[in-house]
């Protein structure tokens, strides 16, 4: 391979302006990582899809970068940095075809990430990667976060490079999957589930826009989704969720393609929402579904609102996308109880996905911009 060439990727407002070819690429490539560590499509984005979530906002900006070897783009590094909270923050992801690994493209392109990062005053970067469930994997050398719940490959590309790169494991994820052929019980879940919490909750349900009248309890539900569940060692702060939030993330999704079915549990007593489980789909995959959020806030949780919530979202996936047949989800290793309902609704292990983090050191004046 000859030298590759490390750049930064323009984001086009639309694909047929200037750039949007370059644009196609890259997907391109994120999609053949993403079905080589899975063998499937299932977690494959169009283009199209990909470019309305890539939209920078009022709420979080993107950069690309992409390393080239003569003039392909054969790796990318994806940035997130959150603009109303989180400041300190970046997401990055680090994808390299696997014919290409080992040569480098993974630190370059993350050296291209820390600067983008420390020109935005950024300290702490979070990022992920992924691995399928693999008889082979179990014999091997793994690694342990922390929490000590899960392990992660050690052989990995992704934590190689993160591990030499100064990343430290954080957090470990199950990801599990139900195909929904094989699905059984779950209204008997949900009867038995709304048996405890229907004498002091009731489920409200709606699709992509949620009504005006609740979206000040489903934005609090949304904030408190962001520190609620376990982090592992991310250094995570509660974001900040309003209403034009929650409007700007509906229309970016139905923009896209997107398709959402939400639940939410209500409190009877005082009318508040405080419970929700959401359930996305893109339009260019109807078989595959996301299970998201699902949150019951503290003070009202013994009821098995959570199983009640997923029970009932997954019902309506049976009446309202007959097209869809699986549906994926994830979950600290650490969530037990999360955990427990996932297995109780019939989901199994698929994978795991590695937290990795990363506080940059304190810099000299200078250094970021190459001035020294």
């Amino acid at each position: 391979m000859r030298t590759a060439t490390i750049e930064q990727l323009p984001i086009p407002a639309t694909l047929d302006a200037e750039g949007g070819d370059g644009f196609r690429r890259y997907a391109a490539v994120s999609n053949a990582v993403e079905r080589a560590v899975w063998g499937h499509d299932d977690f494959c984005t169009a283009a199209d899809e990909r470019l309305v979530m890539l939209q920078p906002g009022p709420d979080r900006e993107y950069v690309l970068g992409v390393a080239r070897d003569d003039g392909a783009i054969v790796a990318d590094a994806r940035l997130g940095f959150p603009v109303r909270d989180n400041l300190q923050s970046a997401f990055l992801q680090i994808e390299v075809l696997p014919a290409y690994r080992r040569r480098g493209l993974g630190a370059a392109l993350l050296a291209f990430a820390e600067r983008e990062v420390r020109l935005r005053g950024r300290t702490t970067i979070m990022s992920w990667s992924d691995a399928a469930v693999r008889d082979d994997q179990e014999a091997g050398a793994v690694l342990v976060p922390p929490t000590g719940a899960g392990s992660f490959p050690a052989g990995d590309a992704s934590a190689i490079l993160a591990l030499r790169s100064g990343f430290e494991l954080v957090q470990v994820d199950r990801m599990s999957v139900l195909h929904l052929d094989r699905l059984e019980g779950v209204q008997q879940l949900e009867r038995d589930a709304g048996r405890v919490g229907a004498p002091d909750y009731e489920v409200v349900a709606w699709g992509g826009r949620c009504p005006d009248g609740l979206l000040a309890d489903y934005s609090l539900l949304r904030q408190k989704m962001s520190t609620d569940p376990p982090l592992g060692g991310f250094a995570q702060e509660e974001e900040r969720w309003d209403a034009g939030r929650i409007r700007r993330e509906e229309e970016k999704s139905s923009e896209g393609g997107t398709s959402m079915l939400v639940c939410a549990a209500r409190h009877r007593a005082t009318g508040q929402l405080v419970g929700h489980t959401i359930l996305e789909r893109f339009g260019s995959r109807p078989s595959v579904v996301y299970q998201e959020d699902t949150l019951v806030l503290e003070e009202h949780r013994g009821h098995r609102l959570g199983l009640w919530l997923k029970a009932a979202n997954l019902r309506r996936v049976l009446t309202e996308w007959r097209g869809a047949e699986r549906i994926y989800t994830w979950n600290a290793e650490e969530n037990t109880f999360m955990l427990d309902v996932n297995v109780a609704l019939g989901f199994r292990p698929a994978g795991r996905t590695a937290g990795w983090q990363k506080v940059l050191p304190q810099i000299r004046f200078g250094e970021a911009s190459g001035v020294t």
